[in-house]
């Protein structure tokens, strides 16, 4: 699978996960440890998410880090 589209797939799902909980993304960037355009950038696909920003985004959200990998597979 092309990487380019496997960046854009898991932003896709990040960012979605955000919206249907409700957080904003400063607060989800804050809780990762990460300014929000570092987040942002990795939200509309031109950064890709390493494993440990999505650990700890997931974790905030209380949402499975795998499942924001399941496109990745």
């Amino acid at each position: 699978m092309d990487k380019n589209r496997v960046t854009k797939q898991i932003a896709r799902r990040v960012s979605s996960a955000i919206a249907d909980r409700g957080f904003d993304v400063q607060s989800v960037a804050q809780a990762a440890d990460i300014t929000t355009p570092d987040l942002t950038d990795r939200l509309q696909g031109r950064v890709e998410f390493e494993v440990d920003v999505l650990v700890r985004v997931g974790g905030f959200m209380r949402f499975p880090v795998t499942r924001f990998m399941e496109v990745a597979a």
